[in-house]
């Protein structure tokens, strides 16, 4: 049995579930097969993810979730579990011990359903490489999106949340269509999957429902007739009633993953993209094939590709042969980040001009400002704040740096810590993947906790940051200053706002643990061309990035906010990285690509004020 059960257990789990680990499979047992390796049997019996999922895994044991939320915070893991936990995973060498630790609780809750993470457990624990990330708006993420899709070779796979009508949807509607063209002129044909939640009457149900092609101009996805050389499909996922399928991710050929906090669509928001190859890959492949559960029509062509051997020399920096050249730089420190994008995969725009002299502006316009602004139509007159000057905002834009490319590094451990989507109403769904892995995060920090999200309301995300501070865990929170309050808010039973929560976090801890407040540094998110905090509610500068670092050496990032939606209920796709210097990387770029660390602290009542004492004009309470 992968636990012990300790006799206290009876007073918080009902007595028809303390022996019922004895009757579910053990873990050890979903080492092998996978829903990926199952389809590609080619069976004509096994049509489609769901079945295969059917055939391989157990069914849920919803009983087994009250067990599993009191062992995480009252089992300590043994030297056989933490041995366990290493064998288990794909790794190319023992991962440290924070990172077993976390893993150890993720493969916890296989127990009570072995898809609680969306993905066959012998995939979840994986290794990859990460040659390039991006803290930038979403224009840049969906440009990187553009050329990852026109250089597809057979397959695309893409998964978002929100699809709405825009610049972003038309990239990638540009992208279908460049694509179709350049298959067209090699005689191919590439397969692409999209996913998508729009609830619509067919959702109710089914959950997933495949949007016929006449339907397709309504959200201005390109018709059959205008890319005839890529078979799209469209599935349109929603699980009732709260289940939101918040996944934001996309597959290249069973080669290139990409997990961005971004949905498809014009926020002026700080986004986050990570780029990775390697075996992680293949459990991104699995992860949207069971969330696709329907039949493919037409089948994917990347079922029966082979791992990549362990001796693959991955590519990085301006060598890379995956990214390709923007067509127009920025300028700048923008246009040389971009510059250092051009290689020679595009044959035709191969000359790279790493010298090229960079254009001159006007002197009253700021690069970085016009940068920002161009993510939305509601930030397109947004003005840098007037006590900056322009020497201070020619730094600020030479300093900006929205795209990383990381020194070349072998594969590391990485682990795909999901959670499955849960439609009933109710705050008690944390038995899976993600939230076992933001529990570990809590319980087994010893020096720093670092989080970025725009919300902050879920009772356990709140319990551990009072519970890590308490245990004198310097705990650094960076939210959004009046993020969704409208949905967030007590009316709507989500927790409460970001100021809210905040106010009162820093009022128990000097109320129960007086002096332990100083180890919570809560910040409000400022845009690099800022000296204070926008509210959201003035759509000029807002973070969506969804990160968490753990004692400098274990990183999760992706789709999940610290709000109850996330925690309780949506789909969501993060990784969990063991990487040290990608930690630091990623670290170092949330810090130079925002002005958080500088304006945005506030004080130890919750309340942010200026250097002169002043209030936050547009949320002053």
């Amino acid at each position: 049995m992968f636990y012990p059960t300790p006799n206290s257990i009876a007073l918080a789990i009902p007595a028809h579930a303390l022996g019922a680990m004895e009757d579910l499979p053990p873990i050890d047992a979903h080492r092998t097969q996978t829903v990926t390796s199952l389809l590609a049997e080619k069976s004509s019996i096994i049509d489609s993810p769901k079945y295969a999922a059917e055939i391989l895994f157990s069914k849920p044991a919803p009983f087994l979730r009250a067990r599993i939320n009191y062992e995480f915070s009252t089992h300590n893991i043994t030297e056989a579990e933490l041995d366990f936990a290493a064998d288990f995973g794909r790794f190319p060498y023992r991962p440290s011990t924070l990172f077993l630790k976390l893993f150890h609780n993720v493969l916890s809750t296989l127990q009570r359903d072995p898809l609680s993470g969306r993905c066959s457990p012998s995939l979840i624990g994986s290794s990859g490489v990460i040659p390039l990330t991006i803290v930038s708006t979403i224009p840049d993420i969906m440009q990187h999106y553009y050329h990852c899709i026109v250089n597809a070779k057979r397959e695309v796979l893409l998964a978002t949340n929100y699809w709405e009508k825009g610049h972003s949807v038309s990239i990638i509607g540009k992208a279908l269509r460049d694509l179709s063209q350049r298959a067209q002129q090699e005689n191919r044909v590439v397969i692409f999957k999209l996913m998508i939640d729009h609830p619509m009457k067919e959702n109710v149900a089914h959950f997933h429902s495949i949007l016929p092609p006449h339907k397709w101009s309504h959200f201005d996805i390109p018709t059959p007739d205008e890319i005839p050389n890529v078979s799209l499909e469209v599935n349109n996922y929603h699980r009732l009633i709260m289940g939101t399928f918040h996944s934001k991710f996309m597959v290249v050929d069973r080669r290139i993953a990409l997990l961005n906090s971004n949905n498809i669509q014009d926020r002026p928001n700080l986004e986050m993209m990570a780029h990775y190859e390697g075996d992680i890959v293949n459990s991104f492949y699995d992860t949207f094939l069971i969330s696709w559960w329907l039949p493919f029509q037409p089948n994917l062509v990347c079922l029966n590709d082979e791992p990549l051997a362990n001796n693959y020399q991955f590519q990085f920096g301006t060598k890379y042969p995956d990214i390709v050249p923007f067509k127009e730089p920025l300028e700048h420190a923008i246009a040389r980040a971009r510059l250092r994008l051009r290689n020679h995969l595009d044959i035709e725009q191969t000359e790279i001009y790493f010298n090229e002299p960079l254009l001159a502006l006007p002197s009253a316009e700021s690069p970085l400002t016009k940068h920002l602004n161009l993510a939305a139509k509601s930030a397109s007159k947004t003005e840098p704040d007037e006590n900056l000057t322009k020497q201070e905002l020619d730094k600020l834009a030479n300093d900006f740096t929205p795209f990383i490319f990381h020194k070349p590094h072998q594969p590391f451990p990485i682990a795909l810590v999901n959670r499955l989507p849960h439609g009933a109403p109710g705050h008690l769904d944390v038995a899976n993947p993600q939230d076992g892995a933001w529990l570990g995060a809590m319980r087994y920090a010893e020096k720093l906790i670092f989080i970025q999200s725009p919300t902050l309301n879920a009772k356990p995300a709140i319990e551990g940051i009072f519970e890590a501070c308490q245990r004198g865990v310097q705990v650094i929170v960076w939210l959004d200053l009046g993020f969704n309050d409208l949905k967030e808010g007590h009316g709507t039973f989500q927790g409460g706002t970001n100021e809210h929560v905040i106010k009162k976090l820093y009022k128990k801890l000097r109320r129960e643990y007086a002096g332990k407040e100083k180890f919570l540094e809560v910040y409000w998110y400022t845009g690099k061309d800022q000296t204070r905090p926008l509210n959201f509610s003035q759509k000029k500068r807002n973070c969506h990035i969804k990160f968490m670092a753990i004692d400098g050496q274990v990183a999760i990032m992706g789709n999940g906010n610290m709000d109850s939606q996330s925690w309780f209920h949506s789909q969501e796709i993060n990784t969990m990285i063991d990487s040290a210097q990608i930690v630091k990387d990623w670290m170092d770029a949330l810090y130079t690509n925002q002005s958080t660390h500088q304006y945005g602290k506030v004080d130890l009542d919750g309340i942010w004020r200026d250097e002169e004492g002043h209030l936050n004009p547009h949320d002053g309470k």
